[in-house]
């Protein structure tokens, strides 16, 4: 296997999961599943453990306890209150507060697993982040026909201009109001899905450093290696910077443009 296909091979969906590609150990998964939805349940699965846990704790109205309980709950807050309310007011915040919380718990959680020896991050495929994007599509325009109704949904892009032709015009204006939604979830699955992938390319090629340097004389290979691993470490924590990140612009942006569709005079 060439170094190419190496770096290709932790961070791109397959159906063999590799665990030590030198010795070539891993497993075959079925040909229905892959990696990437492996990962997706996991995921899935943690968020619902450890939410499902905390929600059963605060039913009793009981005060948070402990630096877990405290790590879980300051995540909803954040969103609640630094997201939600801002873009979209006070009222419409706790109705869709439950959507935000899931979007971003999932892909926090689906980006903590590519920093995880051995695992990888669904979120660096465009396929998942592209259903991301469109689960927010739907909802951003979901929510505002169910609000105004469809007929003065779609009238709200087409603006009313008193003036000889206004009426071309405002088509023009209504097709790049449209197009421009289009282009916005595009932004959305582009946006997360570049980031991470390009993190783990990075992350990949500067691993491959120490196995590329086995064949250099001593006086090379020990500091290309240590270098490397400490290099490694920096932007590992890079990484875990930017999985907070990336899940907090992403719902972030979601929030915003639901926000002009539910208020679409602002």
């Amino acid at each position: 296997m060439t170094f190419g296909a190496s770096f290709f091979d932790h961070v791109l969906d397959t159906t063999h999961w590799h665990i030590f590609d030198s010795t070539g150990f891993g497993f075959h998964l079925p040909e229905w599943l892959t990696k990437f939805v492996v990962l997706q349940i996991i995921a899935a699965v943690v968020v619902a453990v450890l939410y499902i846990r905390l929600a059963r704790r605060v039913q009793f109205g009981d005060p948070p306890r402990g630096w877990s309980w405290n790590a879980l709950e300051v995540l909803l807050t954040f969103i609640r209150d630094q997201v939600a309310k801002p873009t979209l007011g006070e009222e419409d915040a706790d109705h869709y507060v439950p959507f935000l919380w899931t979007m971003f718990l999932f892909i926090l959680a689906n980006n903590l697993l590519g920093l995880v020896p051995f695992m990888g991050s669904a979120t660096g495929s465009i396929l998942v982040t592209g259903a991301l994007a469109l689960c927010a599509f739907a909802l951003i325009h979901g929510a505002a026909i169910v609000r105004h109704g469809p007929v003065h949904y779609l009238k709200s892009y087409y603006p009313h201009i008193d003036a000889p032709g206004g009426w071309l015009i405002g088509l023009f204006i209504a097709f790049i109001e449209i197009f421009g939604h289009f282009i916005k979830t595009f932004v959305l699955a582009v946006r997360l899905f570049a980031n991470i992938f390009a993190g783990h390319m990075v992350l990949a090629v500067i691993l491959s450093f120490i196995a590329m340097a086995k064949h250099v004389p001593d006086l090379l290979f020990w500091p290309i290696s240590i270098g490397s691993v400490l290099f490694i470490v920096a932007l590992s924590l890079l990484e875990l910077f930017v999985a907070f990140l990336q899940a907090y612009v992403f719902v972030y942006l979601t929030a915003l443009f639901l926000g002009s569709t539910l208020h679409p005079e602002h």
